[in-house]
């Protein structure tokens, strides 16, 4: 273990913007860890046949993730994806809430104000876990059938495989705890459709069921009364190869009729509109230029209650990851986690969302946009590196999803269709009719349920007809 350091404040205050926002860190160069001294019961390992599969089993905590489930899951997690045993991998939850409510955001910061170091080797060890499972080359099966929010997405969007169900809950709520994103949340978020990933992670707003896979959260709906002949399907398989289990999965799709694509078509114009400014003054102002309605009231107010230094900080960063590969992203996060876990308002968010009864409304510093700028975040945030880099089991890395093409298409993916910029339309030309698109599309996916829903609702958002054919809004 590399030489790994907790920083630390006297005042952690933003009262004086201009001073240090930490003062001095603790050293945990001696700091050792045992494997045999870590409790197996929160995360259960199976064998069955071809198929390996964790279960997340902490119920009375909705199965939050602490450092020893990280740490538990790593280790195996390497030994089975090496396995020629092992033919696919399975990752769910046990219990009421299912999949997992994310981090055990309590615990850490106790572990932060008691200066214990495992507050800072939870992430450390956590990205290494999303390193892993972003680059594993066994088939990787997630099981999202319940809650599925915050740092518990870590565990599942990196990977190839994403089922919701319709108990599927994902939210980004740690913007609301006067926290910050991590488990590589700003490089896959930066990369849905348009200001899809900017508007869940500034708002903390819910995605719920079929919903969740239509906006690329999931891969794959399929009901929860066949996730079990699923798994049995699934460990009788005797090939790793993803393109059968992409088969496989789509046997059990559940084909829903839905009057939306993830979103209402105006709320994707309007989060599109007023979500792709680069300042939360200048995404409030879009706002207050739409015509009034519940939603604007409603997803201004979610803007103007949230930590303003998270919501600035926050959304710097997400225009930063489009540009950045994951371990780059991850190194992004884990220095700025490192600022957070000393900031008031980490600490302010988490108390009186957890700790405090009756929970009460967090009291943030400063707690108007204006008290803090975009120089400031700078200064404090971006421009000196924390004490501790990023120390990652291995050099892999990458910028794109090598198994994207088991979700839906993307809008860039139809937009380079239309325009014919894509590389594969350079000799015969763009796509120039609607239904040529949603042909092609199908085609390329394999007839997958979906994948013409969707284009569809692209090209009905984002083209125009002309008699020269379909032209790019």
């Amino acid at each position: 273990m590399s030489r790994l350091s907790l920083i630390l404040s006297k005042n952690i205050l933003h009262s004086n913007i201009k001073r240090p926002l930490y003062t001095r860190f603790i050293s945990t160069e001696h700091h050792q860890h045992f494997q045999h001294d870590l409790p197996e019961t929160h995360v259960l390992h199976r064998k069955l046949s071809g198929a390996r599969m964790f279960v997340l089993n902490r119920p009375e905590k909705l199965n939050a993730l602490n450092l020893n489930m990280i740490r538990n899951i790593g280790p195996q997690l390497k030994a089975w994806d090496v396995s020629k045993l092992a033919k696919v991998i399975i990752m769910k939850g046990a219990g009421k809430g299912k999949f997992s409510v994310g981090d055990d955001i309590l615990d850490i910061l106790i572990k932060a104000k008691e200066k214990d170091p495992d507050a800072l080797y939870f992430f450390q060890d956590k990205f290494g876990l999303v390193q892993m499972i972003a680059t594993l080359q066994t088939p990787y099966v997630s099981v999202l059938d319940g809650y599925a929010l915050g740092g518990a997405l870590g565990l599942f969007v990196h990977g190839p495989f994403r089922i919701a169900t319709e108990k599927t809950i994902f939210a980004i709520p740690e913007i609301g705890l006067g926290a910050f994103l991590n488990s590589g949340s700003s490089f896959y978020l930066s990369r849905l459709d348009g200001e899809i990933g900017t508007y869940l992670a500034l708002t903390g707003e819910r995605l719920e069921g079929i919903d969740t896979f239509f906006t690329g959260i999931a891969t794959h709906y399929i009901p929860s009364s066949r996730l079990a002949a699923l798994e049995d399907r699934l460990i009788d398989l005797e090939t790793s190869e993803h393109e059968i289990i992409q088969r496989v999965l789509e046997k059990f799709v559940e084909k829903k009729p839905t009057d939306k694509i993830g979103f209402k078509a105006e709320t994707r114009e309007i989060i599109d509109r007023c979500f792709q400014y680069n300042t939360a003054q200048e995404i409030i102002n879009a706002l207050d230029n739409e015509k009034p309605t519940t939603w604007i009231r409603q997803t201004k107010q979610k803007l103007l209650s949230v930590s303003p230094t998270s919501l600035k900080v926050t959304l710097k960063s997400l225009r930063k990851a489009k540009h950045m590969s994951l371990v780059e992203c991850l190194a992004m996060e884990f220095d700025l986690i490192q600022k957070f876990l000393v900031t008031k308002d980490f600490h302010e968010g988490v108390e009186a969302t957890f700790l405090d009864k009756p929970r009460r409304k967090p009291q943030w510093q400063p707690p108007q946009l204006a008290g803090i700028t975009e120089d400031d975040i700078d200064q404090l945030y971006f421009l000196e590196p924390s004490p501790n880099p990023l120390s990652l089991p291995s050099k892999l890395d990458l910028r794109k999803y090598p198994y994207a093409r088991f979700a839906l298409p993307t809008q860039e993916e139809v937009r380079l269709a239309v325009t014919g910029e894509g590389p594969e339309f350079k000799m015969e030309g763009r796509l120039k009719e609607q239904d040529e698109v949603i042909t092609w599309f199908e085609n390329g996916h394999k007839n997958k349920w979906g994948v013409k829903e969707k284009v569809l609702d692209i090209l009905n958002r984002k083209t125009k007809s002309t008699p020269e054919g379909l032209v790019w809004k």
